[in-house]
């Protein structure tokens, strides 16, 4: 139990100790439920207030109606002269992204303006009326009241692909439903005559691009096929046959050209094998390379210079450094070293080398290569340049007619109008809104209350710096407990005392138990028990410890050590005439101050006697501890109530002269801060506290029902009853 007294860290800081060695996971699982069930009104209350705030605003709310109408869009239109998916552009690479833009294009500005002027909203001034709008401040017609109505029209629109088909549905929500059903189908109308007509420019503007890109091409046809004409008869050359593209002669130029590109090739490879040795040894160790490890001469002095060191190590251990054999051996083998070391060298160097020679052969063959590429070419301008003109002539030719076969198509599709979006079901007038829903409003109102009201009680419960649990008490302020004592009715508080079977009771035996262990002889012989303030069930504690000592067969001596606020002689029936105050003032007549109830046994009980003017200043160390001294030889146990640490020194003077300190707190009462502040003061006057008891512990308010003995015993009372 010693090992478990109070760390000496914790009570130096005031601040929370999250250490303890509990199971956390434990730990956390019964405060949440403690919590909840402390906060359980708070739930209970927020939930409520949110399903009713939930209700009242569906009730109030106005009923909103959404129309749909569904309506397919083919990335290609049906085909009539053969060519008008190529002269419409329906045609997409990806339809996917084809079908992204058309469902964009429903929602675009300029699509619902068109909607909005075909059904004469821009002139109509109860448009947002109907709604349920705010009316814009412009005036009815402007170009800021349009805008305002295409902004509504925009925010009730919704668009939506339907999964694995063509098929798009268009809502619209709205107070009205035959205004929503009216919206829908329009935008359905307004959408596929926008598209066609968006095709219809589209194909206008072909038909004059392609007339001039045909005028810009003949014009360079025709000069082309001059330049052409005008080449041959300046070049006197009347018919360019297959001889001029023979590629089975190969003149000598272009025979050394070959040959030395080949060459090239070779000194290219070579410089680059050489580059990538020299780029491996340059930065390596001399005798790392594998060139200098593989050289006879090197492998040759390397056996030498291990001869020679094996000498050196048999003449070391028979001679000294200074020994002429010893020293020639040395000098033999640094030039054995040197040696080398400057052979090493030279195989680096030659690597080095080769890779220079390399470098300069691939260098001198480029520039060889580069003189005979330029003389082959200037060997092939003549046919070149007469082969170019032949092709730019057949090339304009080309496009000329390819041009002109499209402006002929388009020509022939012009007055063909292709429609590849069709209406599948037009918009019908809803019948049942879909806001507000009373039960999801409920529902959702429910579950929000209930999130805040969760807040509420986190909030709470973080904010309380209590200690409530012995869980807390372990992990916060770092000391083991010793016990736990139940809350008890005032009217039972006797009774519990007096029954031997009672909750209080076997929690009393549960604390001997553990103060058997307190010490190497077991109870100490001197226990005080002292608390942060007044009213936490000390003397109640102490009185029923000290009981259940006397009866156990100890010599037990209870003593009231509050001369300010004592309380013994009430809880015990007896005068307060004489006690331990005059112990203190040097009355050594012991047997006059004990005295004992006939409630109580053999307890002997010495209560606190007149109060003194000072109790500090009869309260020194000096004076406790001689009377102590007097009274230890005839007791086995003394037992001393003490007055409270929180803004008094009289605990401090008394729990320094004891073997032992209890101290007791009472759940849910005095704040961590205070009670480490206290336990801390006990630390620094000298006191010995043993462990922390937990008393007036109420497991079923506070939510805790998995502490089992204090379970047990409440369970065990009620089928005793």
């Amino acid at each position: 139990m010693n090992s478990a007294l109070l760390n000496q860290s914790t009570l130096e800081n005031d601040a929370f100790v999250t250490g303890g060695g509990a199971d956390f996971g434990e730990m956390d699982f019964a405060w949440l439920k403690a919590a909840i069930y402390r906060s359980r009104w708070i739930l209970l209350g927020g939930a409520i207030l949110g399903a009713v705030i939930g209700l009242v605003l569906a009730l109030l709310a106005t009923p909103l109606y959404t129309a749909t109408a569904t309506i397919q869009i083919e990335s290609q239109g049906p085909q009539i002269l053969g060519g008008e998916s190529d002269a419409s552009g329906i045609q997409e690479t990806n339809e996917k992204e084809y079908r992204k833009t058309q469902v964009a294009i429903l929602t675009s500005r300029t699509l619902l303006e068109r909607v909005a002027r075909t059904l004469n909203y821009t002139k109509d001034p109860a448009f947002f009326d109907r709604l349920d709008m705010d009316r814009p401040s412009s005036a009815v017609g402007s170009d800021d009241y349009v805008r305002s109505v295409v902004s509504a029209l925009s925010e009730r629109t919704n668009v939506s692909e339907q999964t694995d088909t063509r098929l798009v549905d268009i809502h619209f929500t709205g107070p009205d439903p035959k205004q929503a059903q009216s919206i829908v189908n329009t935008i359905g109308t307004q959408f596929i005559q926008e598209t066609l007509e968006r095709r219809f420019a589209t194909t206008d503007y072909s038909r004059r691009y392609l007339q001039q890109q045909i005028d810009r091409t003949r014009a360079l046809l025709q000069n082309s096929e001059r330049a052409l004409i005008n080449y041959e008869q300046s070049a006197g050359i009347t018919n360019v046959g297959p001889s001029n593209d023979d590629k089975s002669h190969v003149s000598l130029t272009d025979s050394n050209l070959n040959a030395m590109n080949d060459a090239f090739a070779k000194a290219q490879s070579a410089r680059i094998l050489a580059e990538t040795q020299w780029s491996k040894t340059a930065g390596a160790a001399l005798m790392s390379i594998p060139e200098v490890m593989n050289n006879p001469t090197i492998q040759s002095m390397q056996i030498d210079r291990a001869g020679k060191v094996t000498q050196l190590q048999g003449e070391l251990e028979r001679h000294s450094e200074t020994y002429p054999t010893v020293q020639t051996l040395r000098a033999q083998i640094a030039s054995i070293d040197v040696m080398m070391d400057t052979a090493a060298k030279r195989i680096r160097q030659s690597i080095k080398d080769q890779y220079d020679i390399a470098r300069d052969q691939e260098a001198s063959m480029a520039q060889s290569v580069t003189a005979l590429r330029n003389a082959s070419l200037n060997e092939q301008t003549r046919g070149i340049q007469l082969s170019t003109l032949k092709r730019d002539a057949d090339t304009n030719h080309q496009l000329y007619d390819a041009l002109l076969g499209r402006f002929r198509e388009i020509n022939a599709t012009a007055g063909v109008t292709i429609n590849n979006i069709s209406v599948i079901d037009p918009a019908e007038v809803p019948q049942t809104p879909v806001w507000p829903l009373p039960v999801f409003n409920f529902l959702i109102g429910l579950v929000a209350g209930a999130i805040a009201g969760m807040l509420v009680a986190f909030l709470r419960e973080r904010l309380d710096d209590t200690v409530r649990t012995p869980d807390e008490v372990e992990r916060r302020l770092g000391l083991p407990l010793v016990g736990l004592v139940p809350m008890l009715k005032d009217s039972d508080v006797a009774a519990d005392i007096a029954d031997p079977t009672s909750s209080f009771s076997e929690s009393i035996y549960s604390i001997r138990t553990s103060l058997q262990l307190a010490t190497a002889h077991g109870i100490p012989r001197t226990l005080a028990f002292t608390s942060t303030q007044q009213g936490e069930g000390k003397s109640t504690t102490a009185l029923a410890l000290a009981k259940e000592l006397a009866q156990s067969g100890q010599r037990t001596l209870i003593i009231d050590a509050d001369l300010r606020r004592p309380a013994l002689h009430r809880h015990c029936g007896l005068e307060n005439e004489s006690g331990f105050s005059n112990l203190l003032t040097g009355q050594t007549d012991v047997a006059s101050l004990v005295r004992k109830s006939a409630a109580l046994g053999d307890l002997g009980i010495m209560t606190s006697g007149p109060l003194p003017v000072s109790a500090p200043r009869l309260l020194t160390l000096e004076t406790i501890s001689a009377a102590l001294d007097l009274l230890t030889p005839s007791y086995d146990v003394i037992i001393i109530d003490c007055p409270p640490v929180l803004g008094l020194a009289d605990a401090l003077q008394i729990s320094s002269a004891t073997e032992g300190t209890l101290y007791v707190h009472e759940a849910g009462r005095a704040s961590q801060r205070q009670t480490i502040s206290s336990l801390r003061r006990l630390r620094r006057g000298g006191a010995n506290v043993i462990g922390i008891l937990l008393t007036k512990f109420d497991f079923h308010r506070d939510g805790y029902s998995n502490y089992g003995y204090t379970q047990y015993y409440y369970n065990y009372e009620a089928a005793k009853n």
